[in-house]
């Protein structure tokens, strides 16, 4: 697989710049998800239409399942995300262009970002504040003020790698020579989805695809410790963002 599922681990991923900026960076792991196809454990997900048609996606191999639900959040052209893991977390809107949330690290603390185009702004808590401020041995970041830069400063490239914005622009395809295997049509938060699953040495990763309305993928659900669950919702509705209020400084150089 490619570029989807290798940005949704990037969860605990350190920074080589500096120790305090460990789990600063989503993820970029291997595989993990649930026990059985068939059972799903309930978090937030897309919801289910009432008038939505059955749209005969669990008909098609694994792979062709998978790559479907995967372009098809592509061609949604937004929708809100939200992953976890050990700690992690992060509740985001995103486009091919947008993104704008909160991004939680454990125990060094959060933050909330934006991006609109090559705009990035981020605003941290006291606790991420302190830890980047020690790392950096200056007081750059205040709990008062929001930061400002573009991709090219290491540091927001590092914050707005969160927003997993190549899902529009390369959506992630299973590899041909993948073990992933159909699992049964079960309901997931209350909507009707098949499973894809992919196993091995006793862990696994089960992707749920949407079998009524679009087949979106809306959920990932993962037994590794280097994999995130998440869910996909609120497919095409617009992200809105804006450049924030109050004060704003020039993110720090790392």
């Amino acid at each position: 697989m490619h570029t989807h599922v290798q940005s949704i681990r990037r969860a605990a991923a350190a920074l080589a710049c500096t120790a305090a900026l460990v789990s600063l960076t989503a993820c970029n792991s291997d595989t993990g998800a649930v026990e059985s196809a068939g059972d799903s454990t309930a978090s937030p997900s897309a919801e289910a239409s009432p008038a939505a048609e059955p749209n005969g996606i669990e008909k098609l191999s694994a792979k062709e399942i998978y790559n479907t639900g995967m372009k098809t959040n592509g061609e949604a052209g937004s929708f809100h995300e939200k992953m976890e893991r050990d700690g992690n977390k992060s509740d985001l809107r995103l486009s091919a262009t947008e993104c704008v949330g909160t991004v939680e690290l454990s125990d060094n603390g959060s933050f909330e970002l934006i991006r609109k185009g090559n705009d990035i702004w981020a605003k941290p808590d006291a606790t991420f504040a302190k830890g980047m401020n020690s790392a950096l041995g200056e007081s750059a970041l205040s709990t008062e003020k929001w930061i400002h830069g573009t991709p090219s400063n290491a540091l927001m490239a590092k914050l707005t790698s969160w927003c997993h914005q190549e899902q529009f622009t390369a959506p992630d395809t299973l590899d041909a020579d993948s073990k992933a295997t159909k699992g049964k049509v079960t309901t997931v938060d209350g909507q009707q989805a098949v499973a894809v699953v992919l196993a091995d040495k006793g862990e696994s990763v089960t992707w749920y695809v949407a079998t009524t309305g679009k087949p979106y993928f809306i959920k990932q659900v993962s037994t590794r410790d280097d994999m995130q669950d998440l869910a996909d919702s609120d497919f095409g509705t617009s992200v809105g963002a804006k450049a924030p209020s109050g004060a704003v400084v020039a993110a720090p150089k790392v």
